[in-house]
């Protein structure tokens, strides 16, 4: 197996709502396994949730102790070799996936912002919580009109107990807005007990994403599991969840255009296997980053998400024309 690179840089959006609060860094992967095929993979990750910095994951690609995420992006790249291969696209003969929209930096944001969502046929829209609740609460109660579903992401950062920052959050919700509430994702950091409590307690769905128990599903308290292909690996963990009667939204990882197509695929194709328990995902970047010449391959209309040409996962005259680097 040989390994080539290609670093690349994400620059945060123009639109304040939706744009990445700074830029991303990974790498793309061109790999030539036995035979001579070669295919394609992003590897890109999240320091600030407990991944090892880049050049760790470089360091094990080609090693007998590749990193979770650098033996994920070869296997990726595999998928693709064969595919490219054969001449096909991955994407092909697969049922659609819808996404829900995504707003990064929400609160100051005007009512404009979200009105055209229902429009456009979104039925549910996913924001970041937990950094001052108060001010979210009253910002969130000013959209409960709107014909919208909410999944809200906390990323662990609040605290659990009556009278703690996570109730008195809910507590200031409307109760249209609290109905409207599809789940909260990472609330608090997982501890079966009080996720338990938490949901009896409040009646809303809890979903788990970031560090997952070390045992299979089910997980007492939580409903629902985000899965990240860059990061998980995907199909055994969506066949658990299925057999714990768990619900499953696969979501990109704000990465690189190739890794979001990796995620697409990879939802069509446990929809395709796991029907209705593949709940719309977390499949576009609209706004996220500064559009570039990867970026305007994937087409959206709406919740809606167009693969990129090619075969593969696509991509095919961009990723021949990238100046590769040998692995060293």
């Amino acid at each position: 197996m040989k390994i080539w690179t290609h670093h690349y840089t994400l620059q945060p959006g123009s639109d304040p709502a939706r744009a990445a609060r700074n830029p991303r860094h990974g790498i793309l992967l061109r790999v030539e396994f036995d035979g001579g095929t070669i295919g394609y993979a992003d590897l890109h990750p999240w320091e600030e949730f407990g991944h090892t910095p880049l050049a760790d994951h470089m360091a094990s690609l080609g090693t007998d102790q590749p990193t979770l995420l650098a033996n994920l992006a070869v296997r990726h790249a595999r998928t693709d070799a064969a595919a490219r291969r054969a001449g096909v696209s991955l994407f092909d003969g697969l049922p659609e996936v819808r996404s829900h929209a995504l707003f990064t930096d929400w609160c100051e944001a005007p009512r404009s912002v979200f009105e055209p969502c229902g429009a456009e046929g979104y039925t549910a829209a996913k924001l970041k919580i937990g950094r001052n609740a108060q001010r979210e609460a009253a910002a969130l109660n000013r959209f409960s009109d709107l014909p919208l579903r909410w999944r809200l992401d906390a990323n662990a950062s609040f605290t659990t107990g009556r009278g703690e920052p996570l109730t008195t959050f809910l507590s200031q919700l409307a109760p249209d807005l609290r109905r409207k509430i599809e789940f909260l994702e990472d609330p608090t950091p997982y501890e079966a007990a009080a996720w338990a409590a938490l949901s009896e307690r409040e009646k809303i769905p809890l979903a788990l994403d970031w560090e997952l128990p070390s045992t299979p599903p089910p997980w007492t308290g939580a409903q629902i599991v985000v899965i990240k292909p860059a990061s998980q690996d995907a199909f055994p963990l969506a066949l658990a969840a299925t057999q714990a009667g768990m619900e499953m939204v696969v979501t990109h990882s704000m990465d690189h255009p190739l890794g979001q197509a990796v995620a697409l695929w990879t939802a069509m194709r446990l929809r395709q296997r796991h029907g209705d328990l593949v709940r719309d995902g977390g499949l576009q970047a609209t706004g996220l980053y500064q559009p570039d010449e990867f970026s305007t391959q994937i087409k959206t209309k709406g919740p809606a998400t167009t693969p990129p040409p090619g075969t593969g996962f696509g991509f095919d005259n961009l990723l021949a024309r990238l100046p590769w680097q040998p692995l060293r």
